[in-house]
């Protein structure tokens, strides 16, 4: 790894996985890199995009594209791209996520100052200003999916951002899949995202994996993340529907399966596809 002076940017790799996403994806890398900056390295991993969304990136030094053949899903991508990386720290972000230089910065000062800590992010807001569910969130339990399922359920769920944000950094379970700064020291002690996930949980696996193994998560509410969300997702919404509920299936099984009865799994999974087919019909006129 890279144990460079001056410029914290110049410890990070950023890594942006592209699926047909317009216009957003050369936006994405301007505001990073921030005025035509060479820092931090960019690599764009682009699962078979049609849309020419690589064709609209500046032609800048440190930016590399790789094209893959087909469609290897988000943990994959990373997972490619990871093998170059060479910084301590990297930045798994979508392409329809906007976040500036400084922030960034204060993000790598964040992980610095907290050496236990795998991973730091901030808090996502959409293109309205309003802070995005699962900008703030616990991992989930078998009891907080059904409470986020359940309309009229009094139990707390998944998402946080009902209630009001820390006024410092601080420690959670989770924070935003949608940009995550990433110790890549605790990445290759794990061996980075799932490759089993398709789309959708990988990054609660990860998040999950790396408390296992001792590691620990910040949030540092004053970094604030500007995400369009679902960009490369609309023109497939029922592919997506069903990829979350086959990743969900997994995340159970590898997280929430202590002390599941064969009924109990059974019925639940019984339960994930109803619920998917319910939502079928529905899914390509959500917008």
């Amino acid at each position: 790894m890279t144990q460079t002076t001056g410029n914290p940017l110049a410890r990070v790799t950023a890594v942006v996985v592209n699926y047909n996403s317009g216009l957003w994806l050369a936006r994405c890398v301007d505001n990073l890199r921030g005025h035509r900056s060479k820092l931090p390295e960019v690599i764009v991993i682009d699962n078979a995009s049609s849309d020419g969304s690589i064709e609209e990136l500046p032609q800048l030094e440190g930016i590399t594209v790789r094209r893959a053949h087909r469609n290897l899903g988000f943990g994959r991508g990373v997972n490619q791209a990871l093998r170059s990386v060479e910084t301590d720290y990297v930045l798994v972000i979508n392409p329809d996520c906007l976040i500036v230089p400084s922030a960034l910065v204060r993000l790598v000062e964040e992980l610095d100052a907290h050496p236990e800590a795998a991973m730091a992010s901030g808090r996502v807001f959409d293109m309205s200003g309003n802070e995005q569910r699962g900008s703030r969130r616990r991992l989930p339990t078998r009891a907080q999916v059904l409470a986020e399922v359940l309309p009229f359920s009094r139990r707390p769920g998944i998402d946080l951002t009902d209630q009001p944000p820390p006024q410092d950094s601080e420690e959670v379970e989770a924070v935003s899949g949608a940009c995550m700064l990433i110790r890549m020291q605790a990445l290759d002690e794990i061996g980075g995202f799932d490759p089993g996930f398709h789309m959708h949980f990988e990054d609660l696996d990860l998040m999950a994996r790396l408390q296992a193994a001792g590691w620990r998560i910040r949030l540092d509410p004053g970094v604030i993340v500007s995400h369009a969300g679902g960009v490369s997702s609309r023109r497939r919404a029922v592919g997506v529907m069903l990829a979350k509920h086959r990743s969900l299936w997994r995340y159970l099984n590898k997280h929430c399966a202590e002390g599941w009865s064969p009924g109990s799994r059974l019925l639940w999974r019984t339960a994930i596809v109803v619920h998917a087919l319910v939502r079928l019909p529905l899914e390509p006129f959500r917008r």
